[in-house]
């Protein structure tokens, strides 16, 4: 058994040495001699995990029963040396080590089946408060988006305002010069009005003081002449 193990270890020693060699040997050399990585699992440590790996440990050295056969001559040494001595204080510690061995294995699984209830309902009330906390701060964060949302518009609701003053200060301006408009064209239309009347009045006030003037510049003598004359043009005028 010892010979195998030595020659292994040895094999596996070369089996390194060629596997980190230099990249000068051939690549069947490497390929041949390469040692594929072991890979562990990572297992829970559990309770009595020493005392298992020791077992499996001396398994693998001596077999199924060395180890049996180990503790049993390790214990039967030191009672023949006297190293361990039996008295009524070491029986007493091995009742009372069994006894605890035996609450332990009578004992163990409830208490650990309350521990993990237990820890189960504390785990789920700081669940339940992880996600009211979660909750809580998931609408706290809507909330500011709809905040930085409205600060951001903020700018544009501001010109928006700006554009409506400025736009019904424009409209009254507006208004203003209509009404501005209108009164200046009512007052224009009134002064030709009147300017029109004066001057139908002077027309007919020199119309009349001329025909009054015609009239008295005729005499009687003229008017006889202008008569006679008239006569004649008539007859003049009459076929012959």
């Amino acid at each position: 058994m010892i010979s195998r193990l030595r020659l292994a270890t040895r094999i596996g020693g070369a089996a390194r040495l060629l596997a980190h060699a230099k990249p000068s040997l051939p690549a069947t050399t490497r390929l041949m001699c390469q040692v594929p990585a072991q890979q562990t699992e990572d297992k829970p440590q559990e309770f009595g995990q020493f005392y298992r790996d020791i077992s499996s440990l001396l398994k693998e050295k001596t077999g199924e029963t060395g180890h049996k056969l180990l503790a049993g001559g390790f214990l039967t040494y030191i009672l023949s040396k006297e190293i361990l001595i039996l008295h009524d204080e070491t029986l007493l510690a091995v009742v009372m080590f069994g006894t605890m061995y035996w609450v332990y294995l009578k004992v163990s699984q409830p208490v650990a089946d309350f521990l993990d209830s237990y820890s189960q309902g504390i785990l789920a009330r700081f669940n339940g408060y992880k996600e009211k906390r979660i909750e809580m701060l998931t609408s706290t964060i809507e909330e500011a988006s709809q905040v930085e949302y409205l600060h951001s518009a903020r700018t544009d609701i501001v010109e928006i305002m700006r554009e409506n003053n400025a736009m019904s200060l424009e409209l009254k301006y507006r208004n203003r010069l209509h009404e501005v408009a209108r009164e200046v064209t009512k007052r224009l239309d009134y002064q030709a009005e009147i300017e029109a009347f004066h001057r139908r009045n002077a027309q007919a006030h020199i119309v009349d003081w001329v025909e009054k003037e015609v009239v008295k510049s005729i005499s009687p003598q003229l008017e006889k002449e202008s008569v006679s004359q008239c006569i004649r043009d008539l007859k003049a005028m009459a076929p012959a």
